[in-house]
């Protein structure tokens, strides 16, 4: 199997795999399909049905829930070598999407079918605990965003947002609207920007067209 250039490239990006592997869960990775996305790309709306099981070999996820007035909030994100683990229980429990996803950028991987998928959960020991084990190690992550929405106050999830942005960037301007703030922390643009009015007030950044500028961390880390 290593001799495929595909799926040796998958077992780079995802080297728990070696871990798990029985005949099953080989003649499963022979089955996987290449797959590419452009940026942009919706790979799945809410209500849709979930008929495939994808692992990014390239390329980032953006996965976020929308509120009957139109708003968005980020879940989370799926990078090369990490499976999105709502599409993983909805795959399980044979249940439709109950989340969207988009590729902020070109994403390329393997893909198999729902039913296979369903057939290697049968079959494959190794294949069913290497699932449960992604979705054991990111239901934390999930967890400590509900924590976040329920009861943190919204300054200080942008505040920890902007960090978080800012550790990425080195420090250097990051290139982000007040719009798509607004879909991270899933509230109104006229909320983010008068968030961002008060952290440049404090000190903390500079706003600028399409663009925000760090000046203090320390100042951004005492609204943590």
């Amino acid at each position: 199997m290593n001799g495929d250039p595909r799926l040796s490239r998958l077992l780079e990006r995802y080297p728990e795999l070696a871990d798990h592997l029985d005949d099953a869960f080989r003649a499963l990775l022979l089955q996987a399909r290449p797959v590419n996305f452009g940026a942009g790309t919706v790979l799945f709306r809410e209500a849709d049905p979930c008929v495939d099981f994808l692992w990014p070999i390239e390329g980032t996820l953006r996965v976020y829930k929308r509120s009957e007035d139109g708003r968005e909030v980020t879940l989370y994100r799926v990078n090369a070598g990490e499976l999105c683990i709502l599409s993983l229980a909805n795959l399980l429990h044979g249940q439709r999407c109950a989340v969207e996803a988009r590729c902020e950028e070109p994403v390329t991987g393997l893909s198999i079918s729902g039913s296979d998928f369903q057939s290697a959960i049968d079959a494959s020991p190794g294949f069913c605990r290497y699932v449960l084990g992604a979705l054991s190690s990111r239901l934390d992550e999930v967890m400590r965003l509900v924590v976040d929405v329920v009861f943190r106050r919204l300054d200080l999830r942008l505040a920890c947002l902007l960090g978080q942005m800012f550790e990425r960037s080195r420090g250097k301007p990051i290139e982000v609207t007040h719009e798509a703030l607004a879909r991270e922390v899933g509230t109104s643009r006229e909320v983010v920007s008068r968030i961002l009015k008060e952290f440049e007030h404090q000190r903390c950044i500079r706003l600028s067209r399409g663009c925000i500028h760090l000046i203090s961390a320390q100042g951004l880390e005492w609204f943590k």
